[in-house]
């Protein structure tokens, strides 16, 4: 990671009072819940355009790649923000202002990236409302994929 702005001029962290540096943890670890659920709507996203293209196997490859790509980026983020994290544990007052530099992708891989993000967090959303406590491993069948494609298409509109 680059020296962010938040460092000293002379590229050491600065130590931040305690309560300050658990304040740091908390919201990074809200960061790092954000980013496994807007790589989740990313993959929910994928699910409904499968659904849609059902038979133009060569769009369906397009788009495999590109969310392949971004869920990736998206678990690669993950394990950098955790691996940080584990590291400012251990020292909180220490190392805590080194996650003010971290910056998660937010679906960057894809060609619209802002309008993807839009999309993710919605199609998450729209997932928790619809279907709670439901486990997230669980396959999806095509009249669940449709009511979450036509449930989230309202909020996309």
């Amino acid at each position: 990671m680059a020296f962010g702005k938040r460092r000293k001029a002379d590229g050491s962290v600065p130590v931040l009072p305690l309560e300050e540096a658990k304040k740091l943890v908390r919201q990074f670890e809200s960061d790092i819940a954000r980013n496994e659920d807007t790589m989740y709507g990313a993959a929910l996203f994928f699910e409904c355009l499968a659904l849609v293209h059902a038979g133009q196997e060569p769009i369906l490859e397009t788009y495999r790649k590109q969310f392949r790509n971004i869920i990736q980026a998206g678990k690669a983020d993950t394990e950098r923000a955790e691996s940080l994290l584990e590291q400012v544990r251990k020292q909180p007052a220490q190392s805590a202002a080194l996650l003010r530099d971290f910056r998660f992708g937010n679906c960057r891989e894809h060609p619209q990236a802002e309008e993807m993000l839009k999309r993710a967090r919605i199609m998450v959303r729209t997932y928790e409302e619809i279907f709670p406590n439901r486990p997230r491993s669980r396959p999806f069948d095509e009249k669940e994929i449709f009511r979450l494609l036509e449930t989230a298409s309202e909020k996309l509109a």
